[in-house]
């Protein structure tokens, strides 16, 4: 679940299942846009990837939105295995927007 912060920043709390394919969305995400030549440095994507990695789950709203709208493009096309958790990781950034 999450919760807001003061600080306008959310907690997402994510399974590591969920982690996982948040992780591997994120990544789609942006290797789609390099593909696209549509990749800067300010892309919040990357921001979020480094939370993620580094297990923190204080999420910047960029980041929240940048996890929300990278699985919603991923579930389109996301293995049987990953839709599970991708719709999990999915509700926890749709409580949070």
């Amino acid at each position: 679940m999450s919760a807001p912060a003061r600080d306008r920043s959310a907690v997402l709390a994510f399974t590591r299942e969920e982690s996982w394919v948040v992780h591997a969305a994120l990544l789609e995400r942006v290797r789609e846009a390099v593909e696209a030549g549509e990749y800067d440095e300010g892309h919040p994507e990357l921001d979020a990837l480094r939370t993620l990695e580094s297990d923190a789950d204080r999420f910047a709203p960029a980041e929240v939105h940048a996890v929300h709208a990278s699985l919603v493009g991923y579930l389109a096309d996301a293995p049987l295995r990953d839709r599970p958790p991708a719709r999990a990781a999915l509700e926890t950034t749709s409580d949070a927007l």
